[in-house]
């Protein structure tokens, strides 16, 4: 913790478990939500080959129960093929989740290591603009640490667990922070966060010099040879670009 104080700034601590969202959280979408609520521990209803088009994702949310928060992992299958006319589906999954008093945080297609990878960063960024100022919290996974490609498997769409929990936790950081920027952020323009070893201990997020401090976990704290330490990603708070 000596790292942190040594910043001479204040860290404001709260125990933060990997799966803090409660247990009315669920999960909605396809195979990179199946990752998420795997690390997240929140009821799934993800499955392989969703899209935001077609009635799947609907019934989906037709089976998430009232009152609960719903992340949203949709748009990676639809910027594969195409990511026109995609209003009427996004309509009926809002409305749907308004109806039944689902508040809904939407994680955004991360970055793929595919030739197809303008229509997902023109999908993230139609989708962050569509939902700026609504009641759903539209969370980018386009930055510089998910669009490195160091946490991608080989087939360049799916991610590994580390991946899992850093989308996990920033949505989780984006879903308690009122003023978490929720902006695009682009591969090339975004800050990425930065990274900082600290003392194992206590999972921590917190606000340090106006970012959100969230802490990386795979199963565990990270070791090095000396001591046992914890990874914390300072997420910046962008602005709109």
């Amino acid at each position: 913790m000596r790292l942190v104080r040594s910043l001479s700034l204040t860290l404001m601590l709260v125990a933060v478990p990997l799966s803090a969202a409660g247990a009315a959280g669920v999960v909605i979408g396809d195979s990179i939500g199946v990752g998420v609520s795997e690390v997240s521990g929140l009821h799934n209803f993800a499955r392989n080959g969703i899209h935001i088009r077609g009635p799947r994702a609907l019934e989906q949310m037709r089976a998430a129960p009232p009152n609960s928060t719903a992340y949203v992992v949709l748009g990676t299958n639809d910027a594969e093929g195409s990511i026109q006319r995609l209003d009427k589906y996004i309509d009926d999954l809002t409305e749907l989740a308004a109806k039944k008093h689902i508040s809904i945080v939407w994680l955004g297609p991360p970055c793929v290591r595919k030739a197809w990878d303008s229509r997902a960063r023109e999908l993230d960024a139609m989708l962050n603009k569509r939902f700026a100022g609504s009641a759903v919290k539209y969370v980018s996974m386009r930055d510089k640490v998910l669009c490195s490609g160091k946490f991608q498997e080989p087939d360049g769409v799916h991610l590994k667990r580390p991946g899992y929990v850093y989308m996990w936790q920033k949505a989780q950081a984006a879903a308690q922070s009122d003023d978490f920027a929720l902006a695009a952020l682009d591969n090339k323009a975004a800050p990425a966060a930065t990274v900082h070893k600290v003392a194992a201990g206590p999972e921590v997020t917190g606000s340090l010099a106006g970012n959100i401090a969230v802490p990386a976990m795979e199963k565990g704290p990270a070791e090095d040879e000396a001591r046992h330490t914890r990874t914390v990603f300072i997420f910046p708070r962008a602005t709109a670009q």
